[in-house]
């Protein structure tokens, strides 16, 4: 191992100290931080190719430029710990456990997507990730939320809620800042600050631009966020002083290559003198490649053979994910929550059973997939919460049939006798004063 020393990348907001400046890095984690790192990227290279021959359709937000800022804070995360964040997912995704292969095929809309194709760019998930959201800010409460099931379940863990300086200005961010701290939740704020707001620069959006303080009584912490190790040390800093005292507020300092969107050429409101600048100074593959170098932990050769796996790999998935089966029509409104808990059935609830309204109203009745179709998809209970559902149906109409054959038998059994031998106890005595029955004797 090595011991690197930091200069001018913390800032401290209501901190006694704060991360510290010094940090080991030994050859292995090098090089596996430099390779995630070169992963995001072609990954969303080739999101952003795929899109434009038309392949990908929808929303698609890259994050070319920031990859520091995801790869360093997986790499300080424990198993125990969730993250929440915004429309520009992809890395998030892919470094929280879906493969790459889960990650393109939700983009393109196949089966084998980790949302079965059905989420896109801005709804992927994974075990402790919980999005992927499309409204701007709307995910900074749901962290808050998050880090309160932590604290309520006493298990450790922190929720990283990572949204961007355009939704910094979000009433519910405030909110959120607001309930973290009155209860003292295990919270780890990160604003990543790209800088610009879809079109708009900070400092004409922002009264305060230092967003590491905005959160007035949480403690908050600037990092250079194009720097992999320094975002990786605050972030071991933050995950102890939320477990140990409550929120936190990050402020990573990054940038964004990429337009907003893939509909954004990204050059209307900055010039492309600005992008090379950051390019050639800060990029955090670039910047990160020279120091192991320069630390003698690799060489130029090694990281060559990695840059050019990376590539081959990532192009070998977006050719299988192309050929990949579609989803099907009859698929789409499944797994949707459309109707209320029917209470009859015991031990299911209204996000597990089997949604008929939408499809039968846009589609007719859909026809459940074979699941000798599905393969390697992760399609939940729904075809054994069919089955069950099916087998009760069976079961109470079986029941009705024998219950109406044992009625009828009673019936018969208990049916009334005359005087020639059958059995009149049953018909009920005339009442006083009233005329006899018709065959009756007439009264002494």
């Amino acid at each position: 191992c090595l011991i690197l020393c930091f200069w001018q990348t913390f800032k401290c907001y209501d901190l006694e100290k704060g991360p510290p400046t010094d940090v080991e890095l030994s050859r292995e984690d090098a090089l596996k931080l430099y390779r995630q790192m070169v992963e995001v990227r072609r990954l969303e290279v080739v999101s952003g190719n795929m899109y434009k021959a038309k392949q990908i359709r929808g929303f698609c937000h890259l994050y070319i430029g920031q990859e520091a800022v995801a790869v360093g804070m997986c790499a300080s995360l424990r198993k125990k710990d969730s993250v929440i964040t915004a429309y520009r997912a992809h890395a998030w995704t892919y470094l929280m456990g879906v493969t790459a292969h889960g990650m393109i095929g939700e983009l393109v809309g196949v089966r084998s997507g980790c949302s079965r194709g059905k989420g896109g760019s801005m709804h992927t998930y994974a075990d402790n990730f919980y999005g992927g959201n499309g409204i701007v800010g709307a995910q900074v409460p749901l962290g808050a939320g998050v880090a309160l099931a932590h604290s309520y379940k006493c298990d450790g863990g922190v929720c990283v809620t990572c949204y961007g300086d355009g939704a910094a200005n979000q009433g519910q961010v405030f909110e959120a800042y607001n309930i973290a701290k009155l209860k003292c939740l295990p919270c780890i704020f990160v604003c990543e600050n790209n800088h610009y707001g879809m079109g708009t620069h900070i400092s004409r959006s922002a009264a305060l631009t230092d967003f590491y303080m905005r959160g007035q009584y949480i403690p908050g912490l600037w990092v250079d966020g194009n720097q992999v190790l320094a975002v990786r040390s605050a972030t071991q800093f933050a995950i102890e002083h939320a477990v140990n005292s409550g929120p936190i507020v990050l402020e990573m300092n990054t940038y964004r290559y990429e337009g907003h969107s893939m509909s954004d050429p990204g050059l209307a409101y900055r010039s492309r003198k600005e992008v090379q600048e950051v390019r050639k100074k800060r990029d955090p593959i670039e910047s990160f490649r020279r120091q192991i170098i320069s630390l003698c932990l690799t060489d130029e050769e090694e990281l060559k053979a990695i840059d050019m796996a990376v590539r081959k790999e990532i192009a070998a998935v977006a050719k299988k994910v192309v050929a990949d089966r579609e989803v099907g029509l009859d698929e789409l409104p499944a797994d949707i929550y459309s109707k209320n808990v029917e209470p009859a059935i015991r031990g299911v609830s209204g996000f597990n059973l089997k949604h008929k309204k939408i499809s039968e109203v846009c589609f007719g009745k859909p026809k459940p997939t074979p699941a000798s179709e599905i393969k390697n998809v992760p399609i939940g209970d729904a075809a054994l919460l069919a089955a069950q559902q099916e087998a009760l149906k069976k079961n109470e109409a079986k029941k009705a049939q024998e219950a109406k054959a044992k009625g009828q038998e009673q019936a018969k059994a208990k049916k009334p006798k005359s005087d020639d031998g059958d059995d009149d106890d049953d018909v009920p005595p005339a009442a006083p004063g009233a005329p006899p029955a018709a065959g009756a004797a007439p009264p002494a």
